[in-house]
């Protein structure tokens, strides 16, 4: 019996190689704006909270005052959401209404769809971007 020689080889080709890259470049095309956009839907739940808590602060005021406040000290309300996403401000106020607004800030400017929350005295939940209220609240 004659033997034969064989050979093993171990490893990749460049050829094997070069398509595994190809194939995770793709995927990672594909799916980075994916999460992006999932990132930033994620954050504006800090700024719809804040606007929730700054609100039921003014209804407190309202019971305690016969007034809401005009301002977000009077409150005891930070200018910015928790986790910082947002600026909150009161951007109306009167005796008897107000109306708030989350501006995004930082990384969330790129928030196209929603832009500007605002949430006033009479539960009316509005944006600036070119979503609709169901893409943002």
């Amino acid at each position: 019996m004659k033997m034969q020689n064989i050979r093993k080889t171990w490893g990749f080709t460049l050829m094997e190689l070069m398509i595994a890259v190809a194939v995770v470049g793709i995927l990672a095309a594909v799916a980075f704006p994916s999460y992006q956009s999932q990132v930033i839907k994620t954050r504006r739940s800090d700024g719809k909270a804040a606007l929730m808590s700054a609100a039921a602060k003014q209804e407190q005021y309202y019971l305690d005052n016969k007034t809401y406040a005009d301002t977000l000290a009077k409150l005891n309300v930070a200018a910015a959401s928790p986790e910082g996403y947002y600026q909150i401000q009161i951007t109306a106020s009167s005796a008897t209404t107000f109306t708030l607004q989350a501006a995004p800030q930082g990384s969330q400017t790129s928030d196209t769809v929603c832009g500007n929350l605002t949430l006033n005295n009479l539960g009316t939940k509005t944006e600036s971007g070119s979503g609709t209220v169901n893409d943002c609240w």
